[in-house]
């Protein structure tokens, strides 16, 4: 029975529940979820479709979902299911999401539709292509690039002997805002270190920026935070100890460096940081070249791909 089935699909070209159509550039789309459709892998209470569009290598796609009926979210993956971008709240007075993609190979793409509130109804989705100014704007740090790299002032050096950011002007220069709480964080940890191994000769510096928490000890034994009483709160030598053995466990030979609550206010503005882990890629002049949030697989490789031509610039 199972052979008949599997045969069945392969002559029919039959689609999963949750394929839906096709669409192609230019055109609009109008959809529907229900709670027949099968959850989305990401938003694990939410229903999905699925929508094939065929894209040009380095090509611009403009990608937009609306509905009146439930907070939209965009999905995009590769045809192998990789997931490469995705969006919530491009409009927060309308919760409609919108990607701005650059497709980086030619070939069939995934646009995932679903719901950030798990709740279904009738959606329009559209694909226009775009062009490289719009990747550009579609980059909330866009007005950052380019420009020279706000001062970090550094309250402490946990490894290396760094005062100051604008010290390491004349090479290329990875400022990682991270704290030992944040899984997100951790996850990058072993791109941090390849890279620093990859890179180190060439000039290559990262930079991680974390600030006093006062309330994190570590079991360097068993590798977890635990949390201190009140009335044991770190004092900053007693943080920095901390945030040593952390780094030890987790291998990491990198700059590390503690700023002042005051000063990572301050820095969360000068850098727009919202989120961590927020990296910021300096270039040898001092200028921002790109500011990458979280710590997926797309970050990680546009990060690489970033630094590897950084480094080969003199």
């Amino acid at each position: 029975m199972r052979f008949l089935i599997v045969t069945l699909v392969l002559c029919l070209g039959w689609q999963p529940a949750w394929a839906g159509e096709d669409i192609k550039d230019g055109a609009k789309l109008e959809g529907t979820l229900s709670k027949e459709d099968p959850a989305d892998k990401i938003l694990k209470k939410s229903p999905h479709k699925v929508h094939k569009h065929k894209m040009e290598a380095g090509g611009v796609y403009i990608i937009e979902m609306s509905s009146k009926q439930f907070d939209t979210f965009l999905r995009l993956e590769d045809a192998k299911g990789k997931n490469l971008a995705m969006n919530d709240d491009a409009d927060p007075s309308t919760l409609n999401s919108r990607l701005v993609f650059k497709a980086p190979a030619a070939g069939s793409y995934l646009i995932i539709a679903t719901s950030f509130d798990g709740k279904v109804g009738d959606y329009t989705l559209s694909v226009r292509k775009g062009t490289d100014e719009d990747v550009a704007k579609a980059d909330p740090f866009h007005d950052m690039i380019g420009k020279t790299a706000p001062e970090v002032l550094m309250a402490h050096s946990v490894i290396g002997d760094t005062k100051r950011l604008s010290d390491l002007k004349g090479k290329v220069v990875l400022v990682d805002f991270w704290a030992v709480w944040c899984g997100p964080c951790i996850q990058t940890f072993p791109h941090l270190r390849e890279w620093t191994k990859e890179f180190g000769k060439d000039g290559f510096e990262i930079v991680g920026v974390t600030t006093y928490f006062e309330v994190f000890g570590f079991d360097k034994e068993g590798g977890k935070l635990k949390r201190v009483g009140k009335e044991e709160s770190l004092k900053p030598a007693q943080e920095h100890d901390m945030i040593k053995d952390f780094a030890g466990f987790h291998q990491l030979g990198h700059r590390l460096v503690t700023v002042t609550k005051e000063d990572w206010k301050k820095l969360s503005e000068d850098y727009k940081i919202r989120g961590i882990p927020h990296a910021v890629l300096i270039d040898r002049r001092g200028n921002v070249r790109m500011v990458r949030v979280g710590s997926g697989d797309a970050n990680a490789a546009a990060l690489h791909e970033e630094i590897r031509k950084l480094v080969a610039e003199k």
